[in-house]
């Protein structure tokens, strides 16, 4: 065979691929690059001041689930970090979202490793499907790619988001319970 030939064929060959590849990544959209939510209508002079308050916070609340005490394991480590204060980016954590079976948030954990007094962030994205239909159907996204931790519920409960959350922290911190495994 010719050489010329086949270095034609390879730069052909490169080029589709470079091709194709901006192409992919074109359509392709990130969770994080999502545009921020909407604002509600602002409210009729007449609401209340409740309205206006700022959402509570983890730390303004009691937690809503049973965690085990955090204890110094024999190895010196603990078995859990302290769970300082939790949020989510838009969702009132009292009130919940407008539709619970719809929605689609950023939830943040905040922690402290009791060994170092470290702080640790921990972030998720929380959603319901209808919620990831919605923001997909709202953005005419042809697909979705969810590059945080997520979890995914049927309805808005915020104990049951707490707990799966709180579970998968715990088991990744190394030391879970030896009661709950």
């Amino acid at each position: 065979m010719d050489p010329i030939k086949i270095a034609i064929f390879i730069a052909a060959f490169a080029l589709l691929l470079l091709v194709g590849r901006m192409l992919a990544s074109a359509g392709e959209v990130h969770a994080s690059s999502l545009p921020p939510p909407s604002l509600p209508p602002d409210e009729p002079s007449g609401a209340g001041e409740e309205s206006r308050r700022p959402a509570l916070t983890g730390a303004e609340i009691d937690f809503p689930i049973k965690l085990p005490p955090v204890r110094r394991m024999r190895d010196g480590t603990y078995n859990r970090p302290v769970f300082l204060n939790y949020y989510f980016g838009k969702t009132d954590l009292v009130k919940g979202p407008p539709d619970p079976t719809s929605f689609f948030d950023e939830f943040t954990l905040e922690a402290e490793d009791p060994v170092t007094g470290q702080k640790q962030v921990f972030e998720y994205t929380v959603a319901t499907p209808a919620g990831i239909r919605q923001v997909m159907d709202q953005e005419k996204f042809e697909s979705l790619y969810v590059e945080a931790e997520t979890v995914i519920v049927g309805r808005w409960n915020l104990p049951l988001i707490l707990e799966t959350i709180s579970e998968e922290i715990m088991k990744r911190y190394g030391h879970k319970d030896e009661n709950q495994r």
